[in-house]
């Protein structure tokens, strides 16, 4: 490896570093999400082969994809005893007075003291390459409580920080191990969880005893916008106004309406004054059409008048008829058609 960092030490890094861009933990947090994506899981690896064919080397997603189409997938929620399996593992050795995790006692709560006791009767978790230890799965943004898993019974022991009461405020394991590492610089011990445990705490005291931020005291000054180049201000429409009394408001009678009543008819537009050279309404007597006054006379004599003819009164008779019940005089009674006399 020519370039980048191939030690511990600033010592031990490759050349032309000083040459080469800075990238700040989120860009690099995102080329390596980058790679494991596209380079990684689409790399075939030679520790995955198919059972049935391995002669065939398989990528990691290829290798997932055969193994859902063999098994199946379907999605079901977690439970709580479940979700413990991704938290980050810790193998420990139970005793009688509990067990550490970066020097910290742990011990079980009363209700889960009779699996505790289950645990230390068995001596040991007998599993391959454990060594006697148990497995033991905590959070290290919450490391007050941790679980101890029962293998055997499949359950959990939830176990608490001894001196948890002495911790108030939430506290990381980072936060565990910086005070650690000042305490031992102070000369004392990384396992003296006690002076740590106050260190930590008075750390908590010492921030919410603080002085405040000053705070604005007297009254807001008033909001200061940009002035308008006016001549005048603007006037208030609604200054001056009286204030309305909603007790005063009556409802709006409503008229009755029959539902035989014939409905009303609109009333006819007259042309207005100055069209077609005339004063009014023409002195034939005829209505004039409710858009004569859009289409003015052209001289051809194809005015409006055209549009409001009389209609001859012959089409309105009134037309009288019988009917005969006695048209077939042969009396046959093929033809069944009704003829009406006029």
């Amino acid at each position: 490896m020519r370039h980048g960092w191939q030690g511990h030490s600033h010592k031990k890094r490759g050349r032309g570093i000083d040459q080469m861009p800075l990238y700040t933990i989120a860009e690099l947090q995102q080329m390596a999400q980058e790679w494991v994506a596209l380079e990684y899981q689409q790399t075939p690896d030679a520790g995955l082969r198919d059972p049935f064919r391995p002669h065939i080397v398989l990528s990691p997603n290829y290798m997932y994809a055969v193994q859902v189409a063999r098994s199946g997938y379907r999605a079901v929620p977690l439970s709580p005893a479940q979700n413990r399996f991704f938290l980050l593992p810790q193998w420990v050795t139970p005793g009688k007075g509990g067990f550490m995790i970066d020097y910290r006692t742990y011990q079980p709560v009363a209700q889960d003291a009779g699996h505790y006791r289950e645990i230390l009767l068995r001596g040991g978790s007998k599993l391959p390459g454990a060594r006697a230890k148990w497995q033991c799965r905590f959070n290290p943004y919450r490391p007050e409580p941790v679980w101890l898993y029962h293998h055997t019974a499949g359950t959990w022991v939830t176990c608490d920080f001894r001196l948890r009461h002495l911790l108030t405020d939430p506290w990381t394991a980072d936060m565990w191990q910086e005070h650690a590492e000042q305490h031992r610089t102070a000369g004392g011990s990384k396992q003296d969880e006690e002076a740590i445990s106050l260190s930590l705490a008075q750390r908590d005291r010492r921030r919410r005893s603080r002085r405040p931020p000053p705070k604005r005291t007297g009254a807001e000054p008033p909001y200061q916008g940009l002035e308008l180049e006016t001549e005048q201000p603007s006037q208030d429409p609604y200054a001056g106004l009286e204030e309305f009394d909603l007790s005063t408001l009556q409802p709006y009678p409503a008229l009755p309406i029959s539902p035989l009543a014939p409905p009303p008819v609109p009333a006819l537009l007259a042309p207005p004054v100055g069209i077609g050279g005339a004063e009014g309404p023409p002195d034939s007597g005829q209505v004039p059409h409710p858009l004569a006054a859009l289409f003015p006379e052209d001289g051809d004599g194809s005015g409006s008048g055209a549009a409001t003819a009389e209609v001859p009164a012959a089409t309105y008779e009134v037309v009288e008829a019988d009917l005969l019940d006695d048209l077939d005089p042969d009396g046959d009674g093929e033809d069944g058609d009704y003829v009406w006399e006029v």
